[in-house]
């Protein structure tokens, strides 16, 4: 038997068997009290291992999941390392390179946040100005951000650290933000290259308390953010802070860290 048919029957026993269990399970206590001897027996067993069906099954889907997550997200990495590969020796073609870099671990980004999440990030364009660089789901940012929230998030990639913002509309005097359409939660993450700034990653997503610590991992989202500002950086070939934000004469940088910065909020 081949592979194929093993899995389109093992994918149809993980949806079927924990809907049938609990009627079978009720089915076999039916019949215990008037079965006698062997089939007794039989029915307390099969109503037993019909009881434990259903959170051994959730508990192989979970693993399954899991699994194909994996080999995804390590599908992915392969690529974004072979595509910074060539970007560093083949500088005619950065600009095709840089982009399908950013289009994958923006796509990244979103996945791991949740089906309805969306990912998008801003590069650094100028003094104080970012520009949407690109962005993964169906529903578009803002190009053009309002200059209070160009700010918040200058200020914010300025802190270094990542900011987890539970509910865009109630933020209790910490960072203010919103992309101006109805996401309610939200993920702001600085993008570096080595000390140099090279945008921010905005993740968000339609409910509130959403984007947490909890479903969304900060070493996850620091390591796209790595790989984003290099490529980044190597795709321009040079440092963003010749056009980016402007370094003070000790060597800190403008603008003050929001009291948010580095906590669920």
């Amino acid at each position: 038997m081949s592979k194929k048919p093993l899995v389109i029957l093992q994918s149809i026993t993980l949806a079927v068997l924990p809907i049938l269990s609990p009627g079978l399970t009720f089915f076999c206590g039916t019949q215990v009290p008037a079965s006698r001897g062997g089939a007794r027996v039989g029915f307390i067993v099969c109503g037993a291992l019909f009881a434990i069906a259903s959170p051994w099954i959730a508990r192989i889907s979970k693993k399954h999941e899991r699994r194909n997550y994996v080999i995804k997200n390590e599908a992915v990495i392969s690529a974004v390392a072979d595509e910074m590969g060539s970007l560093a020796t083949r500088p005619d073609e950065k600009a095709g390179r840089l982009a399908r870099i950013q289009d994958r671990l923006t796509a990244c980004a979103a996945q791991h946040a949740g089906s309805k999440a969306r990912a998008a990030f801003f590069a650094v364009k100028a003094e104080k100005e970012l520009d949407l660089a690109t962005y993964h789901n169906r529903d578009t940012p803002p190009r053009q951000l309002e200059k209070k929230q160009e700010e918040n998030l200058v200020n914010a990639m300025n802190g270094k650290d990542i900011v987890y913002v539970k509910d865009t509309m109630n933020t209790d005097g910490n960072l203010s933000f919103s992309l101006g359409d109805s996401y309610r939660s939200a993920i702001v993450a600085p993008v570096y290259a080595g000390n140099e700034p090279q945008g921010v990653l905005v993740i968000d997503a339609p409910q509130p308390k959403r984007l947490t610590k909890k479903h969304v991992r900060e070493s996850y989202v620091r390591a796209i953010t790595h790989l984003l500002g290099t490529a980044h950086a190597m795709g321009n070939g040079e440092h963003s802070h010749s056009t980016g934000v402007p370094r003070q004469a000790n060597g800190g940088q403008e603008g003050k860290p929001t009291p948010s910065q580095g906590r669920d909020r």
